[in-house]
């Protein structure tokens, strides 16, 4: 098992997995240990759900149907901010320009492009996933820090345990699926999905990793 600072320098997003399943016992240890994550006043507003079996299949076709279908998007949130600030968007190009290279994906290749973006909605053929979110009516910017430090920790987790993870906002888009495949979830304000299992091997798509900026760039040091 990798410490914590391994864990955090080894971890990356996997968009390839074997078929073997997580053991529900780990799984229960895992999320029994991301829930030890802080929150304001302990409210613990976070909500965990897990897919797997013949209902993450469900959801993964009615998924594909509505990207094969050209569904209208309808997340629940809006994530990044419109237009992105220019140091952030030049960053963003050069992460989806990196991928496409790594993958082989021409400029022109809109067939290809499509069936990247695709792979998304097949949850990267992931065999379990989470999803987290909170309730809708207690929306706030604070929150979804709460909720954030509980998917850390499950990413974390996961890859100090030899899994791996891929954080999604991209199935936000369709949250009516969820809530339409996960019981009791009406009321929920969907945040992100987490696809996860072990790393397949030999993955070429999963040794991509986007370059970090300097430690000087982003950290500053008063006193």
């Amino acid at each position: 098992m990798l410490n914590a600072l391994d864990a955090m320098h080894a971890r990356r997003s996997i968009r390839e997995f074997e078929s073997e399943l997580v053991p529900m016992e780990t799984i229960r240890q895992l999320v029994t240990a991301a829930g030890r994550a802080p929150s304001s006043k302990n409210t613990q507003p976070w909500r965990l759900y897990l897919m797997q079996g013949a209902p993450l299949e469900a959801l993964r076709a009615d998924y594909l149907a509505a990207f094969d279908a050209g569904q209208p998007p309808k997340p629940g949130y809006q994530y990044s901010p419109n237009p992105l600030p220019e140091a952030w968007s030049a960053r963003a190009k050069d992460c989806g320009v990196a991928i496409f290279k790594h993958k082989g994906i021409g400029r022109d290749d809109a067939d290809k492009r499509r069936a990247h973006d695709r792979e998304n909605f097949r949850f990267f053929g992931a065999q379990q996933m989470f999803f987290i979110g909170t309730q809708a009516s207690a929306f706030s910017y604070g929150t979804f820090l709460d909720c954030g430090f509980v998917l850390d920790n499950l990413m974390l987790g996961l890859t100090a345990l030899g899994y791996g993870s891929c954080p999604q906002f991209s199935v936000m888009i369709y949250t009516d699926l969820l809530k339409k495949h996960i019981p009791n979830s009406a009321d929920t304000l969907f945040i992100a999905g987490l696809p996860f299992g072990r790393p397949k091997a030999g993955s070429h798509v999963n040794q991509f990793q986007p370059s970090r900026l300097p430690l000087d760039a982003w950290f500053q040091v008063t006193g």
